[in-house]
Formats: C-alpha cells, sequence, structure tokens
C-alpha cells in the first residue's frame, strides 16, 4: 500500500473550497468525465463514478464514507487497477483554508506491475490536483 500526504493553503473560507472538492472535473489531474453524480455530492453516502486516467481510460466508483460539511470528506475510490481511501481535512487559518489531503492507495491486478511508477505519479498529480484546486476555489466568488 502506497500512502500520501499533501497539504495546500487557500486563500478562501472552508466553505467556497468545500464547494469546488464538489466539483473534482476541475482540478483533480487525471479526472476526465463524470459517468453518474449523486446530486447531494460530497454528502454523506454519495457517489460520483467517474472516468480516470491511469495509464489507461479507468472506470472508478467513488463513494462517500464520511461528510462533515465544511471540515472532513473521506471516499472510497475502486477501480481495475487500484483502491484508495482519500481524507481531506480542512482547518480555518488567518482567513483562509488549510487543506489536507492523505490518500491510501492499493494496487492490484496489473497494477501491482506498474506501483513503483505508479506510485511516482500519484504523487505528481497530488502535486498538479492540489494547485488546481487552490485555483478553482480562489476563482468563486
Amino acid at each position: 500500500m502506497a500512502h500520501f500526504s499533501k497539504s495546500i493553503d487557500i486563500d478562501r473560507p472552508p466553505e467556497a473550497v468545500w464547494r469546488a472538492l464538489a466539483t473534482p472535473e476541475r482540478w483533480f489531474d487525471g479526472y476526465l468525465e463524470t459517468r453518474s453524480r449523486s446530486p447531494e455530492y460530497p454528502g454523506p453516502g454519495t457517489r460520483d463514478d467517474h472516468l480516470f486516467r491511469t495509464r489507461m481510460r479507468e472506470e472508478v466508483e467513488a463513494r462517500v464514507t464520511r461528510s462533515e460539511a465544511p471540515t472532513v470528506l473521506e471516499e472510497d475510490q475502486t477501480g481495475r487497477t487500484f483502491s484508495r481511501h482519500l481524507r481531506y481535512s480542512l482547518d480555518r487559518s488567518d482567513g483562509g483554508t488549510s487543506l489536507r489531503v492523505e490518500d491510501e492507495v492499493e494496487f492490484k491486478g496489473l497494477g501491482k506491475l506498474a506501483a513503483p511508477i505508479a506510485a511516482r505519479d500519484i504523487g505528481k498529480r497530488w502535486d498538479t490536483s492540489l494547485h488546481n484546486l487552490k485555483a478553482s476555489a480562489e476563482q468563486q466568488q
């Protein structure tokens, strides 16, 4: 299992960052398109099934397992080559938000063979994704 932990400060209140989290197609690197999303996403028990780019186009089922707006969001995602548990923690800080993401990824099937390369890619994607999320949240009024 690979574990990633990344943080970023965003110059918007947690409520605005929470709204940005609800549209991963705008910021999550590798997110290609939504297949099915609950209208209340990211509320408790909702889902956001989507197409994700790994080394191939992969259908991913995503289920919210914990939602405490606007401070904690957890979801489990399952694809053909991986499963992951994501936790987003949002804390108010100096008029903005400190966001921390924890990502625990388990590779499966062919994903196990590419695990070292995939783990490197995931780390880079989180750097890009968090900067995209910051830009998306800071553009909201």
